[in-house]
């Protein structure tokens, strides 16, 4: 299976807690219980919300190959999706570090440097996932949906995997230069 349609089975899942009835009518798709955003933004662990009723509906929308298959860190990385994008009301054309780095009313930036550069410093999924809800919070929960479902299966890769050679394709330093971008753009 690719990992665009497995972003877009995240997408839907997405779509069915925030989006209005009459748009996923459009899609095919049915309103998620409002039990399923109300858990999810209670938990404060990983293991909370692989236990919450909105993960499970998450998990159980993937084809069967990839729940055979998954390992702890897969399982994990799904947790941490769910735990974050709970946390994005509206999608957006920005990325998170775009809109993070975007100018606020004075001259800095939505998202301290030091706060973002706390995001790009997260070692753990529980540190990821904490992290990034504080910024989605700051940047008023509008971020690109499929672009954050990127990077986030992108930094699992990373710390569960192999590192890119490359220091400019590390999520890292893609967000870094994503944030300082649209940080420049306005000055």
């Amino acid at each position: 299976m690719s990992s665009l349609s497995l972003e877009f089975t995240c997408l839907r899942w997405w779509q069915t807690m925030f989006l209005p009835a009459e748009q996923l009518k459009e899609y095919g798709l049915q309103t998620a219980p409002t039990l399923y955003k109300a858990q999810l933004k209670r938990c404060e662990s990983l293991s909370a919300i692989m236990l919450t009723e909105g993960f499970r509906a998450l998990w159980l929308s993937l084809p069967p190959e990839i729940i055979e298959t998954a390992t702890e860190k897969d399982f994990e990385c799904w947790a941490t999706l769910a735990g974050i994008l709970v946390y994005v009301k509206s999608d957006s054309k920005q990325k998170l570090a775009q809109a993070a780095g975007s100018i606020s009313d004075g001259d800095k930036s939505v998202v301290s440097e030091l706060r973002f550069a706390q995001l790009q410093d997260a070692s753990t999924a529980e540190e990821l996932l904490r992290r990034m809800r504080r910024i989605l919070q700051q940047v008023n929960n509008e971020v690109a949906v499929t672009a954050l479902i990127k990077d986030v299966q992108k930094w699992f890769a990373e710390h569960h995997n192999v590192r890119p050679q490359r220091a400019e394709k590390r999520i890292a330093v893609q967000w870094a230069m994503e944030y300082y971008r649209a940080a420049s753009a306005k000055k």
